[in-house]
């Protein structure tokens, strides 16, 4: 015997309600001889009468009483079934796992969230912050959805798109004589002593600044190279040295140290997001649409914010 039809249940519900096949009918826009067909169907596959028809108004046998609560229950379970999967195939409900530098995290990402949340209260978002190489291995092996890291990535199985630039910027203690500067010239940095983000803790940006010195042709002295932010921009706000970070860091609004934008050429490098090219999620769809829109006006809320970023604020950049 096979599960009785959601269908079936309806048409039972329905009759049992109204004690009367005709009005039965006319609520769920059948004929009556079909709608008594019908009702006869379930009985055969329950195996069971289900009304009692001798009697005026028609009435549920013990049977019939037994399925009546235990259907309408059904039903409304059912209506939130189908109302689940209508939510999740456009992206309203759902669960996506996001993966991200911590650039992202201590940047654009929470404003990205805090949109999508005011739009999508129903998609639980999970974040776990990573390496842009770990990103990578996690989305091609499916256990992240989104990434927000940085390239070069090699690999062809994801799409990459730029969310914003987030360009190195100078940090400087905040009575260092460059700390009032608008912009600072890279081959001012020369002589500065510097302390590094250590490579094994972040590579991408270990690289820019790498870059940043053969580009400017600049030897500074590096004191020391640390494996968190907290403690660089320590040892800056101590006057050991000044640091060059990701312009995101900012928002940590450490005590006695000042970002100071760089100007003329830079290594590009922005914070993009990465999915997989083949994934057709709605979630994950609706996720990059307001990532692209909330990305404009964070930078705006930095300008405003941090006045020094006003004349060289990173673009964002739209899907």
């Amino acid at each position: 015997m096979s599960d009785p039809e959601l269908r079936l249940l309806r048409y039972f519900v329905t009759v049992a309600e109204e004690r009367h096949f005709g009005r039965a009918a006319q609520r769920l826009h059948i004929a009556q001889p079909p709608l008594s067909q019908q009702i006869q169907k379930l009985e055969r596959q329950l195996g069971t009468e289900l009304i009692d028809r001798s009697r005026r108004p028609i009435e549920l046998t013990d049977s019939g009483r037994a399925l009546f609560d235990e259907a309408r229950l059904a039903l409304t379970h059912a209506e939130r079934a189908f109302a689940a999967a209508r939510r999740a195939a456009t992206g309203q409900l759902g669960q996506l796992r996001i993966g991200a530098l911590q650039a992202a995290v201590d940047g654009v990402l929470p404003y990205v969230m805090r949109a999508h949340r005011r739009r999508f209260p129903d998609v639980t978002l999970e974040l776990s912050e990573s390496s842009s190489t770990d990103q990578i291995a996690q989305l091609v092996s499916h256990r992240i959805d989104v990434g927000v890291l940085r390239g070069p990535v090699d690999e062809p199985s994801l799409t990459i798109q730029p969310l914003i630039d987030d360009p190195l910027a100078a940090v400087v203690w905040e009575d260092h004589p460059l700390a009032e500067q608008e912009q600072i010239e890279p081959g001012l940095l020369a002589h500065e002593p510097m302390v590094l983000w250590a490579r094994a803790a972040a590579a991408t940006t270990y690289g820019d600044v790498v870059e940043l010195c053969r580009m400017y042709d600049i030897e500074p002295p590096v004191i020391d190279e640390v494996p968190r932010i907290q403690t660089i921009l320590a040892l800056v706000a101590s006057g050991a040295g000044i640091a060059l970070l990701p312009t995101s860091f900012i928002n940590l609004s450490r005590n006695g140290v000042r970002f100071v934008p760089l100007q003329g050429r830079l290594p590009h490098r922005p914070l993009a997001l990465a999915w997989r090219s083949t994934d057709q999620s709605p979630t994950v769809h609706a996720f990059l649409d307001v990532a692209a829109a909330a990305a404009p006006q964070y930078l705006e809320d930095l300008g405003r914010r941090y006045p020094q970023l006003s004349a060289a604020t990173p673009r964002a950049s739209r899907r």
